[in-house]
């Protein structure tokens, strides 16, 4: 049985929309009918189908029209299969239905088996993909908790309008161990953000969002604020990206958010803040990294300290009569 499995059903004609209701529900699927549209957009203010099988020509709102919105301001059903049912079979039709973006288009009057083992494979096609990224968000919680070992935890702000949204992005980022701050961008100050010294900051895209970038254009003269991450919505314009990159915004994430994409970006955030205190660390020691590479270069491997380097290696030996002349000055003969 997988009656865990619903089928939103959209079909005009009510006696076939009966027969493929009984069809789907024999063979163990829970079934939400819709009679067009308008209908299929009401029940799914309530279901969340993991498949759409839907008519084309229908009154009030047909299926090409019903896949457009579906695709365009459901992005969250962005995974569920789309099914045209339809007697309109010519090659034009089919490729219409293609560059539409519907995943299958099967043709009236309806061969059951085929449609039965359609929906199938459809469905374990899903399944793959969902687990495939199940595991890979695994990997990088495991690579993320294990390179954050020796390191204090990265502070990360989460600003949106309605925090609910982005709440999975929170509570994730909280388990591995993220020092996590939701911020509602009505409460968003730009001088108060700048203060708190975050290592990276996911927004979701507003009005305020975008004020509070031109503040930090402004106002960063010495690299402090912190990575900025936009959460787009999945439509969103060309120029609208340049303009966010013309502010510093080196990475968008498209709406729903998938939580793989988070942490490749925490986990390259991570790396970043490593490197820069390996950095810091060689200069502290008066040496800058870049002028210990360019003295390997010159030199094969770079002298070690005194202590270590024994015995005396090629590697150690100053050139020439450098070592004399540095010995001369360190010890000088008595008359």
């Amino acid at each position: 049985m997988v009656s865990d499995i619903t089928i939103l059903c959209v079909e005009d004609e009510e006696l076939l929309l009966g027969d493929l209701f009984e069809e789907l529900e024999e063979a163990g699927y829970t079934v939400v009918a819709a009679r067009n549209g308008h209908g299929a957009l009401r029940a799914l203010k309530t279901v969340t189908p993991d498949l759409i099988l839907c008519d084309v020509m229908m009154p009030e709102m047909d299926g090409a029209e019903l896949l457009k919105t579906v695709r365009e301001a459901y992005p969250a059903l962005d995974k569920v299969p789309f099914m045209f049912l339809t007697a309109r079979c010519s090659r034009e039709d089919v490729i219409e239905g293609k560059k539409l973006g519907v995943d299958d288009y099967l043709t009236k009057p309806v061969d059951y088996d085929l449609l039965l083992a359609t929906i199938e494979a459809r469905l374990a096609g899903v399944k793959r993909m969902t687990e495939h990224s199940r595991q890979q968000l695994a990997t990088l919680r495991r690579a993320y908790q294990e390179a954050q070992k020796e390191e204090p935890p990265m502070r990360v702000a989460v600003v949106a309008s309605n925090t609910g949204i982005v709440a999975p992005i929170s509570s994730a980022l909280t388990e591995v161990g993220c020092l996590v701050k939701p911020i509602s961008d009505e409460a968003l100050r730009a001088n108060t953000f700048a203060q708190q010294r975050f290592d990276i900051a996911f927004m979701v895209y507003s009005k305020k969002v975008h004020y509070l970038l031109q503040y930090l254009a402004r106002t960063d003269k010495d690299g402090s604020a912190p990575r900025i991450v936009m959460l787009i919505p999945s439509k969103f314009g060309k120029d609208a990206r340049q303009a966010l990159e013309d502010l510093g915004v080196e990475t968008c994430i498209e709406y729903p958010f998938r939580p793989v994409e988070i942490f490749k970006v925490i986990i390259d955030t991570l790396s970043r803040r490593q490197r820069a205190g390996r950095n810091r660390s060689a200069e502290t020691a008066g040496e800058r990294p870049e002028e210990k590479g360019k003295r390997a270069d010159e030199g094969g491997e770079a002298c070690q300290p005194r202590a270590v380097c024994k015995p005396r290696t090629a590697a150690c030996k100053p050139a020439g009569g450098a070592g004399r002349a540095i010995a001369s000055k360190a010890a000088p003969s008595v008359a």
